[in-house]
């Protein structure tokens, strides 16, 4: 599968997976990727990076062949903008955001935040 956007890259896209299954993969202390969760049909990747005006916190690579929908950051402020802090509070207590809130915190403190996003075939 090949890499549409790379490491530490402002998050450029928000993707509703329509169809297949991506694994969200993070980083752990040494660098080493670590696999964190992974999304299919119905999920989205990309909106908290939106939200929190950052770069991604973790690589997103397709393990099946995906279909998905992408917004930009002005037609996802135009569509998500009246239900972006729900979202955001979702995202802050569902565990499945654990790497990312952590990762996130971290980085603020550290004032940056790597690893990159890829997607797709």
């Amino acid at each position: 599968y090949q890499r549409r956007v790379h490491g530490c890259e402002e998050g450029m896209w928000f993707y509703i997976i329509l169809e297949g299954v991506v694994e969200v993969v993070g980083r752990n202390d040494r660098g080493k990727p670590i696999p964190v969760c992974e999304f299919g049909a119905g999920d989205c990747v990309g909106e908290l990076e939106f939200i929190h005006n950052h770069v991604t916190v973790a690589d997103v690579v397709a393990k099946t062949e995906v279909r998905a929908a992408k917004l930009n950051r002005p037609h996802f402020e135009m569509c998500m903008g009246p239900v972006k802090e729900l979202l955001a509070r979702s995202r802050e207590s569902d565990p499945v955001f654990d790497y990312y809130n952590q990762t996130r915190r971290t980085a603020t403190d550290e004032s940056h935040i790597q690893s990159g996003f890829t997607f797709g075939k």
